[in-house]
């Protein structure tokens, strides 16, 4: 310990911070801040000892006196800790984590004299200290405290949902601020208040609590003159339900007072011209790609709130690699709400992590209408002390919905079928009636905004969205209504109508840039289906066969381009199981869904897709829909060369010039392109499919035709394998797969994926090759496409002299039931496949091939794969022997 700081009288400074140890208490930046007993004894025993190592049995001697306790309990505790100090343990501030060994504090500590708190006996003001640690907002309250001390601004109101944590982010705020008015920083709350208060009630509280004369309540006027020079900060919190008094009022006391600053939190904001208005977010979720990384999930703001309520109810918690995904799901869940938070993470001792995820993770319609009750009971008392409409989530939303007009209850309740962002026309499909035109309806979404139950984007086009937890409450008030069943045939029709557009641009718009437009739409997708399906059965007249099968087939190409073929092809298969009868033409939209999911996604074989293209073609044909029955030519042409490569193509290559119109721009025309030169591929001539893909990746990079841009690199690496040269095939399909995963799309281009890990595994690369097999097989399997790393495994098995692993590997994906099928080997697949089997027989010999082939019948894909990235035979192999 050092002599300078080893005096427990003394005050430790480090940073903003001054750890008052004879007081136990810590203060940053002048404000004391809430912290439990054992983090305040870490905090102490650390800071004594700067730039030393701590082990951690000296903390359990010292901290927890060795009282039935496990090394995880510091790990728990030092997490709430850092949570406080605003630290990562990844890019730790002031405490370093010596991995086994103890803990370090790195900052620079000074004595020095303890801290006054924020709101001692003699400064003015009545600010309460913070009654928690504001966890997650730091960026946020920084930005808020910079507004308040160089803009000044009269009127700062925090505006946003119930449980978004307004009042302690605004009491942070008052606090860290408080010392800039002389006669000091109120907080005054209207909570309290009834609905109906008049402002001869609202005035009287405010000179109750500001310690005025009755007298000053007498009217706006007096009270003005009370406050006059006065210079002072009113923090009135929650007053969206006496906004009609109050408006008025400030409105008053503004124009008349300069030295008064008023910070307001409410569920609206209250139109006034000086009035600053800052919409408090929901805390930070982790990102669905984060799932799987403990680190990333704790440190977003809202999982650093779940997990430090946690921890003080949990002594020992620590989060895991296997409950990071629980934790994200959660906090996407709750929507990142602090109070949901707060009350989910109560019940984490009584059903555990996996156990709370399973019950509040967000679900479809219709069965989400169902779960809504449940979920916000179990939202419900945690143990928290506070306002009474604070107990529960559900509370805080009746709070909210009592203070709607009734028109604006019921536009709520039916928006609530919607389960993702939505746009204008779409609500307006399905909230609308007799009493509500679509003015009137734009004039309903603007007020429920203002009061924070609904979130309007800030792109353009502008789309909505409800919170889960709003969205669950207003289900049930739906329910209840009686409205449910028509909200939710009306959100069907919108659904369709929305795809049908969508549908219109799908082949003519760049595929990246239509994807990322319209890939938010899923989840009303997938309820808009579900309801259908089942009221296809259930209730014919609900809805028609020919209405499913239009949105089965306006969404079908999403499916691929959103990373989700296999369902699209449960989908698909679902609608035509159930409209078996349609006509040809109703369900030709369907079958150009699954040609598209068999011949560019490859999650069908080929010939089920062929037939599918085939049925598309005749039925767009009889329709006259040139550009889509174009679209149904070029996968017939592409399935035709997997399934039937020694067929005559030539009259879809005919009808595929015949279809191209003049007025077309470059994307419709290229399928006829791609397919002559592809057919040139197939004829030997690799190097006019090579020049034909470097122009058309040059042509679709000016277009601005990203993923299209992706294809014809792609393509340029086929040419160049087709020419023997595979390093610089290797290094095309690198740079393509860069862009790919710069923009976040592998999952959606799995198979190119495959394809280039099959050329780089062939090349000898062993060491790259088993480093992108680790980040490629986790991707596969995700993709469904797990059993295509099995060539790439081979090679590698090969290459690294493991014959018989290689002999079982490429056994399994070359098994005889793929022939044609999931993998639909073309040329690149069917050689590189060839050229390994003769290696390997010239190697081992066909008996031993032969036999190695058998003993793969018994063994799964993934056990053959797994084999070879363990790197050698649990049998011992280690070459032919």
């Amino acid at each position: 310990m050092s002599p300078d700081l080893a005096d427990g009288g003394s005050a430790l400074a480090f940073g903003e911070f001054v750890l008052d140890v004879p007081n136990a208490r810590l203060s940053r930046a002048g404000q004391v801040m809430a912290l439990t007993p054992k983090p305040f004894a870490l905090l102490t025993e650390l800071a004594r000892r700067p730039g030393e190592l701590v082990s951690k049995d000296h903390l359990l001697d010292t901290v927890w006196r060795r009282r039935f306790v496990s090394d995880s309990a510091v790990k728990s505790v030092l997490s709430e800790l850092r949570a406080a100090l605003g630290d990562d343990a990844r890019a730790p501030r002031w405490i370093e984590t010596v991995q086994a060994r103890g803990y370090r504090f790195i900052g620079t500590v000074q004595r020095a004299a303890p801290p006054l708190p924020a709101t001692t006996a003699w400064m003015p003001g009545n600010l309460p200290l913070l009654p928690t640690p504001l966890l997650g907002r730091d960026g946020e309250l920084q930005q808020l405290d910079a507004v308040m001390r160089v803009d000044r601004p009269a009127l700062l109101t925090l505006c946003g949902p119930a449980g978004v944590g307004k009042s302690l982010l605004a009491l942070a705020l008052a606090l860290r601020g408080c010392g800039d008015y002389v006669d000091g920083a109120w907080r005054i709350d209207l909570g309290g208040l009834p609905p109906a208060c008049d402002a001869a009630t609202l005035r009287a509280s405010l000179a109750h609590t500001l310690r005025l004369s009755d007298a000053a309540g007498r009217d706006d006027e007096s009270l003005a003159r009370s406050l006059h020079g006065l210079q002072l900060l009113l923090m009135l919190d929650n007053a969206e339900h006496v906004l009609e008094p109050l408006v008025p009022m400030l409105s008053h006391l503004l124009s008349r007072l300069p030295g008064l600053h008023v910070l307001v939190t409410s569920r609206e904001p209250l139109h006034l011209p000086m009035e600053r208005l800052h919409r408090v977010p929901p805390l930070t979720v982790p990102l669905p790609e984060h799932d799987s990384d403990p680190l990333r999930c704790a440190a977003t703001g809202a999982g650093q709130l779940f997990l430090a309520r946690v921890a003080s109810r949990q002594a020992g918690f620590e989060l895991t690699a296997e409950q990071a995904p629980a934790l994200a799901l959660l906090c996407r869940a709750l929507d990142g709400l602090p109070l949901a938070l707060e009350l989910a993470a109560a019940r984490v001792p009584m059903l555990g992590l996996q156990g709370l995820c399973q019950q509040l993770a967000p679900v479809d319609a219709p069965a989400g209408f169902d779960r809504a009750p449940a979920r916000l009971r179990l939202l419900g008392p945690s143990g928290r002390r506070g306002e009474a409409r604070y107990q529960t989530l559900r509370e805080a939303l009746d709070w909210s919905h009592a203070l709607l007009t009734p028109l604006q209850r019921r536009v709520l309740q039916r928006l609530a079928v919607f389960l993702g962002p939505f746009g204008l026309p779409a609500a307006q499909q399905v909230a609308a009636d007799a009493e509500v035109d679509d003015w009137g309806l734009i004039d309903t979404l603007e007020a429920l905004v203002d009061r924070s139950l609904l979130v309007a984007s800030a792109d353009e086009p502008r789309r909505y969205h409800l919170l889960h937890s709003v969205r669950s409450h207003a289900a049930q008030r739906l329910v209840d209504a009686g409205e449910a069943a028509l909200a939710q045939a009306r959100h069907f029709a919108a659904v369709r109508a929305y795809w049908q557009a969508a549908d219109a641009r799908a082949l003519g718009d760049p595929a990246l840039q239509w994807v990322l437009q319209h890939d938010h739409a899923i989840a009303d997708l997938r309820a808009a289906l579900a309801w259908a399906c089942d009221a296809v059965c259930a209730s014919p007249a609900a809805v028609s066969q020919q209405d499913l099968l239009a949105l089965a087939g306006a969404s079908g190409l999403l499916w691929h381009r959103a990373g989700h073929a296999r369902e699209g092809v449960r989908w698909c298969e679902r609608v035509l199981a159930l409209c078996h009868g349609a006509a040809p033409q109703d369900r030709a939209g369907v079958d150009l869904a699954l040609a598209h999911l068999g011949g560019i996604a490859m999650v069908l074989p080929a010939p089920q897709g062929l037939a599918a293209a085939r049925r598309a073609v005749q039925a767009l044909a009889r329709q006259g829909d040139t550009v889509r029955e174009n679209y149904a030519q070029y996968l017939q042409h592409t399935l035709m060369c997997r399934a039937e490569p020694d067929a005559d193509r030539s009259a879809c290559l005919r009808r595929l010039r015949a279809l191209v119109q003049p007025g077309w721009g470059e994307l419709l025309r290229r399928f006829e392109r791609s397919a002559a030169a592809y057919e040139a591929r197939l004829q030997g001539r690799a190097d006019i499919y090579r020049d034909f893909n470097r122009a058309e990746r040059a042509r679709c990079r000016a277009l601005g035709a990203t993923w299209e841009a992706w294809s014809a690199g792609i393509g340029v690496m086929l040419a160049e394998h087709d020419n023997g040269r595979l390093e610089q095939a290797v290094a095309v399909g690198r740079e393509v797969l860069d862009e790919i995963r710069a923009a976040g799309r592998l999952r959606q281009n799995a198979n190119r994926l495959a394809m280039w890990l099959m050329m780089l595994a062939e090349s000898g690369d062993t060491a790259g090759t088993r480093a992108a097999l680790h980040e490629a097989v986790p991707m596969l399997h995700g993709a469904g496409r797990g059993g295509m790393a099995l060539l790439s495994a081979a090679w590698l098995a090969a290459h690294e002299g493991h014959v018989l692993l290689a002999v079982q590997a490429l056994a399994r994906f070359d098994a005889a039931d793929r022939t044609g099928g999931e993998f639909g080997p073309g040329t690149f697949i069917r050689r590189s496949v060839g050229l390994l089997w003769a290696r390997l027989r010239a190697e081992a010999g066909d008996a031993i091939v032969a036999q190695a082939r058998a003993a793969a019948e018994d063994l799964s894909d993934a056990e053959a794969l797994r084999q070879v990235l363990e790197g050698a035979d649990r049998r011992g192999d280690d070459g032919c022997s």
